[in-house]
């Protein structure tokens, strides 16, 4: 592959930008929801308007994400189609990654809501190779609860759990 020496630079700026400090700076002057606008020439698999891509800037080698073309905010706007590609798709990364990198192991990050991405409203997952527990790094916070608190709290609201569920039935099951 032939890349003129300012492409060749670009491409090195999305190779270092997580370990150089260069990421936060890059996301927030863009501007669009990029997720929107992909580049078709990083995209190396499409099917019913969901795509797998490489992350540009990436954690590891090797990591890429699956995104649907239409901008959504959650997996509940997905389409019954488009949510069995998204499952097709999670079931193709792990084989993809272990063919192409020899990595058996893979962490699959959802990204859905505001709160949760540092880009943009578009839901996406990253499909990222996990070979070492580096990459699994957390901000650990001091607990208030024990498991079983945690359990019991849970535990104490299973009206609450009931009737979302039949909600999700009503609304999401088709066919059934």
């Amino acid at each position: 592959m032939s890349l003129s020496p300012e492409e060749q630079q670009k491409q090195v700026l999305y190779r270092d930008a997580r370990i150089t400090g260069k990421y936060n700076d890059i996301w927030q002057s863009v501007g669009k929801c990029v997720f929107c606008d992909l580049n078709k020439k990083y995209v190396f698999f499409e099917e019913n308007n969901v795509v797998m891509t490489i992350a540009l800037y990436a954690y590891i080698d090797g990591h890429f994400m699956i995104i649907p073309r239409r901008h959504i905010r959650s997996v509940k706007e997905l389409t019954p189609s488009e949510w069995e590609t998204m499952r097709k798709f999670m079931y193709l990364a792990k084989k993809l990654i272990r063919e192409t990198h020899g990595i058996k192991g893979m962490q699959l990050v959802q990204k859905d809501g505001i709160e949760a991405q540092s880009t943009v409203e578009h839901l996406h997952f990253h499909c990222v190779p996990f070979d070492e527990p580096d990459l699994s790094v957390w901000n650990y916070r001091q607990l208030k609860n024990t498991p079983l608190e945690n359990t019991q709290h849970y535990k104490k609201n299973r009206d609450t759990m009931i009737k979302l569920s039949k909600r999700f039935d009503k609304k999401y099951k088709h066919g059934t």
